[in-house]
C-alpha cells in the first residue's frame, strides 16, 4: 500500500476517531505557512478514506472532537520542534519565523 499523507485536520480527526493514529506527523513550508502532514500507511484506512471522501463518513461527535484537539496538541509539539530545530541548523529566520514564534 502506499503512504497516505494528508494536512486535512478533519480527516485525520476521522481516522483517529476510528482507531487509526498516524503513523508520523511531519512539517513543511507551503508558500509562508507552516503546514502539518499526517501520515498513514494502514491498507485498512482506504476504505475509510473512501468514505471521508464520498461524504458517507460517520463518527462518533465526541470522539471526533478529542480525537481532533489531540491532533492539534500534536501538530503544535511537531511545530515547535520544526522551528527549533531550524534554529539551531543555523538556517536563516525569516519574518514568518518570528510571526510564528510571537504567535504561539
Amino acid at each position: 500500500m502506499e503512504t497516505i499523507r494528508t494536512s486535512d485536520f478533519y480527516e485525520a480527526a476521522y481516522y483517529l476517531a476510528e482507531g487509526f493514529p498516524p503513523m508520523s506527523i511531519g512539517c513543511r513550508r507551503l508558500n509562508k505557512e507552516l503546514l502539518c502532514d499526517f501520515y498513514y500507511s494502514d491498507p485498512s484506512l482506504e476504505e475509510l478514506q473512501v468514505s471521508f471522501f464520498s461524504g458517507r463518513a460517520k463518527v462518533n461527535l465526541l470522539s471526533f472532537r478529542r480525537s481532533y484537539g489531540e491532533l492539534v496538541s500534536r501538530a503544535g509539539r511537531v511545530k515547535r520542534e520544526y522551528r527549533k530545530k531550524a534554529k539551531t541548523t543555523s538556517l536563516a529566520a525569516s519574518p514568518l519565523d518570528e510571526l510564528l514564534e510571537g504567535g504561539s
